[in-house]
């Protein structure tokens, strides 16, 4: 775990590969986490740096847990690619395409929430059906660790019931089709269209993690930097996986104006 700001002349090095990707999550990473998704907002500083990236970098792009469509709304940069679900789907063109097979699994989606408000009483727990993801928000009940145990259980029992996998991230449980799909393979699949020779990430939950550790792999053809940004709640495999960690949004926006003022500027 090293802190990146000790660091910052290496990140300088590695903005000079060419093409060069600069990634983020959005929830926790470039916005605050909220009591409800609907109340997160994308901090203004972190938009205006992605913004002029955008027009300097071969690619910029933002991956989220959330719809697609919510992704571009939040972050409302015209010039970036945009992933949503985990992977799961892209906008191109104008419209949400998803990875092929996962449409098959939405009614399933739809008929499982469906049984999660009849089996789940517990007060301040959220439902969202995402499409393609039945997510579980728990982060307004009053015992937390308790709604998660009770959550997991009924998740994992649904989902072995409905050919379904449970995926955890901060505060929520999410059912999702088994498929072989997450952030890291999404964000690799790009920097292989993109033809990257350096890429950077930033992420706060633990699917980000899966971007880390696709990083580390052996036989990429380009150098990715993972970037964890840390706080109260953040899983200690953040730290443990990322290359350089930076401390809450407010030290994400220090971050990306440093970039800007080394690429762009």
């Amino acid at each position: 775990m090293s802190y990146l700001f000790d660091h910052f002349d290496s990140i300088r090095k590695h903005l000079l590969l060419s093409p060069f990707g600069f990634f983020t999550d959005v929830d926790g990473t470039i916005s605050k986490i909220a009591e409800s998704p609907d109340e997160a907002r994308v901090s203004s500083i972190c938009r205006e740096s992605l913004e002029k990236l955008a027009n300097h970098l071969t690619v910029v792009g933002a991956i989220s847990g959330r719809p697609v469509t919510d992704v571009r709304e939040m972050v409302g940069v015209e010039d970036m690619v945009y992933i949503g679900n985990h992977g799961l789907e892209r906008w191109v063109d104008g419209e949400v395409r998803y990875v092929e097979g996962v449409e098959e699994y939405m009614p399933r989606i739809e008929a499982v929430l469906n049984e999660l408000k009849r089996l789940i009483t517990i007060e301040g727990v959220v439902l969202e059906n995402k499409g393609p993801i039945a997510s579980i928000h728990y982060r307004q009940c009053r015992d937390q660790e308790a709604a998660q145990k009770v959550i997991v259980e009924i998740a994992h029992e649904l989902a072995k019931h409905n050919n379904l996998k449970v995926g955890l991230g901060k505060m929520v449980v999410e059912l999702k089709p088994p498929m072989e799909v997450d952030k890291g393979i999404a964000i690799c699949n790009l920097a292989e269209e993109y033809k990257l020779k350096g890429a950077i990430y930033l992420g706060d939950d633990l699917t980000d993690v899966d971007v880390f550790k696709a990083f580390k792999r052996q036989g990429l053809h380009f150098t990715g930097i993972s970037v964890g940004v840390v706080s109260d709640e953040t899983s200690t495999l953040i730290a443990e996986e990322a290359d350089y960690i930076v401390n809450g949004v407010e030290e994400v926006e220090r971050f990306l104006t440093q970039v800007v003022a080394d690429v762009v500027e």
